[in-house]
């Protein structure tokens, strides 16, 4: 009886400890920021999104999202789960939906995601307008006739989040349209490879802006 007593007490410390833990690392400061993510990952991590999407699977994506806000974004964890889930269901919205009246039920929950995204890392974008901008590419990838756009569309999307030109953000734009065309044909290797020089050359953007020389 006594040795029962000793081991609920040492179960009830060691689940405290648990809670205790758990609390700090999901509710500590972090310095969320969207230009301090690794280039290499996040080409790994868009181009896992994409295949998700690609076999219909948007739900498959969560994980892949996760680790986008929360280890690249450096965003806390339950910020970055929210946002991982609302992206996924935003993905749903949008290819199940027959036309692009339903494809727009998508950029509810995407304005809830940039709305996190801005706060979280202190940034002074317009959340709704970045929302569409993202909502903007979705369709033109789904739209092949329209692809001509999608550089375009890239590079003001980037231009408006990071607070740069739309010329400054033009060759990585290039470089995600180039990224996404090779998705769309399976190529998934020359994809990443096509996204990691995006991601490199958006770093720089960043880095550039952060300095506070631009």
């Amino acid at each position: 009886m006594v040795q029962f007593s000793e081991m609920m007490f040492v179960l009830r410390r060691l689940f405290l400890l648990f809670v205790i833990g758990l609390a700090v690392y999901c509710f500590w400061p972090r310095t969320s920021s969207m230009a301090g993510f690794d280039p290499e990952r996040m080409a790994e991590l868009q181009i896992a999104v994409w295949k998700a999407t690609a076999d219909k699977k948007p739900q498959s994506a969560l994980m892949p999202l996760y680790h986008i806000y929360n280890g690249q974004y450096r965003l806390p964890p339950v910020s970055a789960l929210k946002m991982s889930f609302d992206t996924v269901r935003a993905l749903r919205l949008f290819h199940t939906s027959p036309d692009a009246a339903g494809q727009e039920k998508a950029l509810l929950p995407l304005q809830t995601v940039f709305v996190t995204l801005r706060s979280g890392t202190k940034s002074s974008f317009d959340s709704n307008a970045a929302a569409r901008m993202e909502l903007l590419i979705w369709m033109l990838r789904a739209d092949r006739a329209k692809r001509a756009q999608l550089t375009t569309a890239w590079s003001e999307s980037l231009a408006l989040l990071y607070g740069c030109s739309v010329e400054e953000c033009l060759p990585a734009a290039k470089q995600f349209s180039i990224a996404s065309k090779l998705a769309d044909e399976g190529k998934w290797s020359e994809a990443q490879s096509g996204a990691l020089e995006a991601w490199k050359l958006v770093l720089g953007i960043g880095r550039h802006l952060a300095s506070g020389s631009g």
